[in-house]
C-alpha cells in the first residue's frame, strides 16, 4: 500500500508540476499577448501622436499665415490711409486748374462730378472732389429750403398787404 500511495503522490506531484508548467506557459502567452497587443498600441499611439503633431504644426503655420496676411493687409490699409491723406503727387498747377475749372458754372458741376467718380484720378483730387460735391449739395438743399420759406412767409405778407390795399 505504500507504494501504491508513493505512486499516487508522485503521480499528483507530476500533475502539479504540468499544471504549474501550463499555468507558466499561459502566462508566458499571455505577456507576450499583451506586449505584442501593447507594442501595437504603442505603434498605434505612436501614430496617433505624429498624426496630432503634424495636425498641430499645420494649423500652427495657418495660424502664421493668417497672421502674415493681416499684417500685409494692415500694411496696405495703413500705406492707402497715408495716400489718401497725402496729396503728393498732385502739383500746384494741377490744383490751381482744378479750382478754376470749378468756378465756371456748370462746366465745373460736371468737372467735380469727373473728378468725383473717375478711377485714374489722384486719390486727393478725388476725395476733395467728392467733399466740395457734399458740400454743394448741403448748400443747394439750405438755399432751396430758405427760399421756400421766404416764399411762403412773403405770399402770406402780399396777401395781407393787398387786402390792406382793397
Amino acid at each position: 500500500m505504500e507504494k501504491k500511495e508513493q505512486e499516487s503522490l508522485i503521480a499528483r506531484q507530476e500533475r502539479a508540476i504540468r499544471q504549474q508548467e501550463m499555468l507558466e506557459k499561459k502566462r508566458q502567452a499571455r505577456a507576450e499577448y499583451n506586449t505584442s497587443s501593447s507594442h501595437g498600441n504603442i505603434v498605434k499611439d505612436q501614430k496617433k501622436q505624429e498624426k496630432l503633431r503634424r495636425k498641430q504644426e499645420k494649423e500652427a503655420q495657418n495660424q502664421l499665415h493668417r497672421k502674415e496676411k493681416k499684417k500685409k493687409r494692415f500694411n496696405q490699409a495703413y500705406q492707402n490711409a497715408v495716400a489718401f491723406d497725402d496729396a503728393e503727387g498732385v502739383t500746384v498747377s494741377e490744383w490751381f486748374l482744378s479750382i478754376c475749372w470749378i468756378k465756371i458754372p456748370i462746366v465745373g458741376f460736371i468737372y467735380i462730378l469727373i473728378l468725383a467718380l473717375s478711377r485714374k484720378t489722384h486719390q486727393a483730387k478725388k476725395n476733395f472732389a467728392r467733399g466740395y460735391l457734399i458740400y454743394r449739395c448741403l448748400v443747394i438743399i439750405l438755399s432751396v429750403t430758405i427760399l421756400y420759406v421766404l416764399y411762403q412767409v412773403g405770399l402770406s405778407f402780399v396777401d395781407e398787404l393787398l387786402s390792406f390795399v382793397k
